[in-house]
């Protein structure tokens, strides 16, 4: 991205410079043999001479429908497009270390719920091979223990591979080499906080700094200047040229017949010439006519796309906003039913050491409180990224506090 904002900076500054003179130099040297005309006097003579010629020119466009005009402005336009397309380009590379980020945090979690749920079954596998040695329980309940104990430890192993996945992906988004280290902060817990956003502010206020929506923006404004560019080919063009020149020539000869010295010769056929052209358009085969067709279209499609793009953002912020609320929700009541499950845990520890319930009942309630953990660790991410997204959307760049 930044190579192409070069490049559009180097085509402003080259369309500036487009309105500056125009100018070449040239010389021109030569031995002419045989029947020719000497250059000096236009006649047919026979024998060889040298000859040698100098000229500088320039031109300079003074009307031409103010193409040169559109062209710089077209530029401006092109070149505002590419600096915003870097600034998105850095803001989608935000997300996406974010993204993964989170992603780390949720399996971190999800390891720490497993490894609490391998420890339990653990304790209790054990407490339940004492209780089959006693007599107290059956071979059964304990062959049924184990292979939950080993379902939880394949479990483990799963998320524990998926936790490292994330981190190596994470190391990549953010041009890390595998063997940095990095230590994640934890979030904040959910807070009501959508209650007091307004779709339609947010949406004013992200329309007027968005990099993504004013890239659009300025490419609208890049297609009418092309139109206008297609247009002044329609109008007269014209332009001015002047011109110096000079030469040598040895059939230039005195009135004792020698050549006329090189310097001298140079001072005497100096000339000079001034001129201009205007050149109007008649017919050109319907081209030009095609061309501003062609870019009107352009401007149309244009005009579309930044529509499109402008219904898009609006539906997609009020999409968060309705999310961040739903989510807020979800998290307190998933915090409510934690709470519960965890209570029906503990009961059923009690209750299978008392023999007052099966392994099956017992790891029914185990699995329920792993499950409302797990969706409050969810909940709880999911709303730190939907955060995110709308403290974005009010001109607050997080990676950059």
């Amino acid at each position: 991205m930044e190579i192409q904002e070069k490049l559009a900076s180097e085509d402003l500054n080259q369309s500036k410079r487009n309105l500056l003179p125009g100018m070449s130099a040239s010389s021109r040297a030569g031995v002419s043999f045989g029947r020719s005309v000497d250059p000096n006097t236009n006649d047919i003579v026979n024998n060889e001479f040298f000859n040698n010629s100098y000229d500088v020119g320039a031109s300079l466009t003074l009307f031409n429908g103010f193409k040169l005009l559109n062209q710089i402005e077209y530029q401006k336009f092109r070149k505002k497009a590419s600096e915003l397309n870097r600034l998105n380009a850095t803001d989608d590379l935000a997300f996406g270390v974010m993204n993964s980020y989170f992603e780390v945090l949720y399996y971190q979690g999800m390891l720490k719920i497993a490894r609490q749920q391998v420890e339990t079954s653990g304790i209790s596998l054990k407490k339940i091979e004492k209780q089959v040695e006693l007599g107290l329980k059956s071979k059964p309940d304990l062959l049924e223990m184990r292979a939950n104990y080993e379902t939880e430890e394949l479990r483990r192993i799963q998320v524990e591979n998926s936790l490292k996945t994330s981190m190596l992906q994470l190391k990549q988004r953010m041009n890390l080499t595998d063997t940095t280290t990095l230590v994640l902060d934890e979030e904040q817990n959910p807070a009501e906080t959508s209650g007091n956003q307004n779709t339609e502010n947010l949406f004013d206020s992200y329309l007027q700094w968005s990099p993504y929506y004013q890239s659009f923006n300025a490419q609208l404004k890049a297609s009418r200047k092309s139109l206008a560019i297609s247009r002044s080919q329609l109008y007269p063009s014209i332009n001015a040229y002047g011109s110096v020149g000079t030469g040598y020539y040895e059939t230039t000869k005195d009135e004792a017949g020698k050549t006329i010295k090189f310097g001298t010769q140079l001072d005497n056929n100096l000339s000079q010439y001034l001129g201009g052209t205007v050149n109007i358009p008649i017919f050109s085969r319907w081209a030009v006519r095609s061309d501003v067709k062609k870019a009107k279209l352009e401007v149309e499609q244009a005009q579309n796309t930044l529509d499109e793009e402008k219904q898009k953002l609006y539906f997609e912020m009020a999409n968060n906003l309705n999310d961040l609320e739903a989510i807020e929700k979800e998290y307190n009541q998933y915090q409510k039913q934690r709470e519960a499950d965890q209570l029906a845990f503990q009961a059923a520890e009690k209750k299978i050491e008392q023999g007052l319930v099966n392994v099956v009942d017992f790891y029914i309630a185990k699995n329920r409180l792993s499950n409302s953990e797990s969706q409050v660790l969810r909940s709880k991410l999911q709303w730190e990224v939907k955060k995110k997204v709308l403290d974005f959307y009010s001109g607050k760049r997080f990676w950059e506090q």
